[in-house]
């Protein structure tokens, strides 16, 4: 077998495999013998239309199966003898194959980045941490207060502030009546129609007109009177309750309302820890991504992008949204470097995990998911539990998260950290700083061990779910399973003696692409909001 080895950048390589016309006449043979039996002439029993005919009517098809059939056959093969590792699967660039002659087939595919790394060990951190005081815990009981209000049944008359419940009729100067039934005002004399209702008992109905502003953006309603007719049906009050003792037993299990502030500076200075610890991580990724510049390949950032694809079309669909309606190749536009980031940042924690040799024991694997079972009450038996993950392909990510915690643990348990304590104001302005730098990124970060068998060319567009009409795999990077439109690969030979590799530079190289500008991930969840699921993913697979 002869080959040609073209490089185009890092990542990108093409292989022009030159095929015997002894194999080029047996694959079209394998290639006419799948499409007779298909094509129906008149004329011509099924399956008995003469080659020559077969090859006139349909040379394109025909020729397109051969290329096919001759990369599934030699890729792998020819790639393993060029010495190069592809992880993506190949696409036919040209094929030159006429039947009976010696014949040749190009392919593009990917290969894994060349990572060098910088100086990972010592570095020099600062951790941005909320301060707790008195401030935050109070501010953090008035939420509470605020959340357990109630609307309490009010029997006096409509006003300023209540929440009224009405029948409407109303009658613009022109146009027919129509009826709003079970519409809920938060009462505010400010406003025209609320002015007018002011003083109504429960069941008492009042008529009046209202002149609605020309400049109203109803443009049907825009300068005309309209006449109402309204009954209320319902008077409520926003009640909060008291910070006292009794607030604090309806809360929980707390003796007094001083357990209940002690409780909540535990859980804000937990949660402040915890945050702190995520934006460190971050900055410790930013840090070494900035120090440490590589292309990525294509087909990687390709399947971020279904990744991305497919979880905005799962979420839109929960809230009522057709995902037929979204411009996806837009869509993947504005996640493009996101997705390469997300690719660089998971090939650069995998080699210095490499590097380290940071392994993931079964027994790691097990003490996670039995965390997962006691927090969530899971009532399966241990082992039934992990086999369900197991064939789901949950623990595979387990296995990446942890193994991505222990590279950040080791790379931080050798740097020099100093933590500054942040004021809320302090702390919102940088939070806010954070916001505008991340607006639309996700939190997602991942060890890229695992990476593979995305195709080397890849235009976007639906995600599966949309094209097929049901939910479809997210492939990610831990996938450990086939795929339909992956061409499944064959075993790998031993090069023959006779075999000649010839290694080609292009005449003209492929600029390699210059790092987008770096964006930082988005950090986990702030101050007293709940620690996020680190078993999304099992739970995901388990539901």
């Amino acid at each position: 077998m002869q080959v040609t080895l073209t490089h185009h950048t890092n990542t990108r390589k093409s292989l022009e495999i030159h095929v015997p016309a002894a194999e080029v006449t047996s694959t079209f043979g394998e290639a006419l013998a799948r499409i007779a039996p298909k094509v129906k002439l008149p004329g011509f029993r099924p399956g008995k239309v003469p080659k020559n005919v077969l090859l006139s009517r349909y040379a394109r098809e025909i020729r397109q199966d051969v290329a096919d059939l001759l990369v599934q056959r030699l890729f792998w093969d020819a790639a393993a003898a060029a010495g190069t590792q592809p992880i993506s699967q190949p696409a036919l660039e040209k094929a030159d194959l006429s039947d009976g002659k010696d014949g040749s087939i190009k392919t593009l595919y990917d290969v894994a980045p060349d990572v060098k790394l910088p100086e990972y060990k010592g570095l020099n951190l600062t951790k941005k941490k909320r301060a707790i005081d008195d401030a935050a815990v109070e501010e953090h009981l008035e939420s509470m207060r605020q959340q357990a209000a109630k609307l309490l049944t009010e029997d006096g008359v409509s006003a300023e502030g209540l929440y009224a419940t009405f029948d409407i009729k109303a009658k613009p100067a022109g146009l027919k009546s129509q009826t709003y039934r079970d519409q809920v005002i938060q009462l505010d004399p400010k406003r025209p129609f609320d002015a007018e209702v002011m003083g109504l008992k429960v069941d008492e109905t009042r008529a009046f007109d209202v002149a609605v502003p020309v400049e109203d953006p109803n443009k049907t309603m825009a300068g005309k009177m309209v006449h109402y007719q309204v009954t209320l049906k319902d008077l409520r009050k926003h009640t909060v309750p008291d910070l006292d003792d009794e607030f604090a037993k309806d809360m929980g299990d707390y003796a007094d309302l001083k357990a209940l502030r002690t409780f909540v500076l535990h859980e804000l200075e937990e949660a402040a820890e915890r945050d702190a610890h995520a934006r460190l991580q971050s900055t410790v990724l930013e840090t070494l991504l900035d120090a440490a510049p590589f292309e990525v390949p294509v087909s990687m950032v390709s399947l971020q992008l279904d990744d991305y694809s497919q979880e905005f079309a799962n979420m839109i669909a929960r809230q009522g949204v057709d995902p037929r309606r979204v411009n996806w190749n837009a869509y993947r536009q504005t996640r493009l470097r996101e997705a390469e980031r997300a690719v660089r940042s998971g090939y650069l924690l995998q080699t210095i995990g490499n590097a380290e040799d940071i392994q993931v024991s079964d027994d790691e694997i097990d003490a996670d998911i039995k965390t997962y079972m006691e927090e969530n009450k899971v009532q399966q038996p241990f082992a039934a539990f992990k086999a369900e993950l197991e064939g789901r392909g949950a623990t595979t990510e387990i296995k990446g998260r942890i193994r991505t915690d222990k590279i950040f643990d080791a790379l931080i348990a050798t740097a020099t950290t100093t933590e500054e304590l942040l004021d809320k104001k302090a702390f919102e302005e940088l939070v806010e700083l954070e916001r505008k730098r991340d607006a639309g990124l996700a939190s997602a970060r991942f060890d890229a061990g695992g990476l593979e068998s995305g195709e080397a060319e890849q235009e976007g567009g639906d995600p599966e779910s949309v094209k097929h009409g049901e939910e479809a795999h997210v492939h990610g990077p831990d996938c450990d399973h086939d795929h339909d439109h992956a061409e499944e690969k064959p075993k790998k030979k031993a090069a023959a003696k006779e075999e000649q590799v010839v290694e080609e530079k292009p005449k003209k190289s492929a600029k390699k692409s210059e790092p987008a500008a770096e964006e930082k991930p988005k950090k986990h969840k702030k101050d007293d909001e709940a620690e996020e699921d680190k078993h999304k993913k099992a739970k995901k697979k388990s539901e």
